[in-house]
């Protein structure tokens, strides 16, 4: 089978690594991603979207299927998909307008899994800060 398995995210050289969820939203006057950015709709069936780059800008892109190729599609089956780039559309303006609930975590390549435990909650500017206690500490 000739394509391209798609799959995570991935660039050459991972400083971060990580994970993100979207709860899309679902009131007016929010009309899907694919009919906002002019998929055919009727004709195809969203599967995913990416949203890549770097310095130079970032581009959006979408992966769908026929319609007819989805509705016989079982759980389990590959999906073949076309990727679509979308021109005009500013990526990051676009997700904040789909979007009731986002969520990116993004972990240094040092972590190396270890468990990362939140002690204590604070803001920036730093003149903010309240006292952190961190590492083990004797009573």
């Amino acid at each position: 089978m000739d394509g391209e398995v798609w799959g995570e995210a991935s660039v050459s050289f991972p400083d971060w690594k990580g994970t993100a969820q979207l709860d899309e939203r679902m009131t007016i006057p929010w009309q899907g991603l694919g009919r906002t950015v002019g998929l055919d709709t009727d004709e195809w069936q969203l599967v995913g979207f990416s949203i890549g780059g770097g310095e130079s800008g970032y581009d959006l892109r979408l992966v769908a299927t026929p319609r007819d190729v989805w509705e016989k599609t079982q759980p389990g089956d590959e999906i073949e998909v076309t990727e679509f780039l979308v021109h005009d559309v500013d990526p990051l303006a676009l997700l904040q307008q789909m979007t009731h609930m986002f969520e990116l975590k993004m972990y240094r390549r040092g972590v190396d899994g270890r468990q990362v435990r939140v002690r204590a909650l604070s803001d920036l500017p730093s003149e903010l800060f309240v006292e952190e206690n961190f590492g083990p500490q004797q009573d």
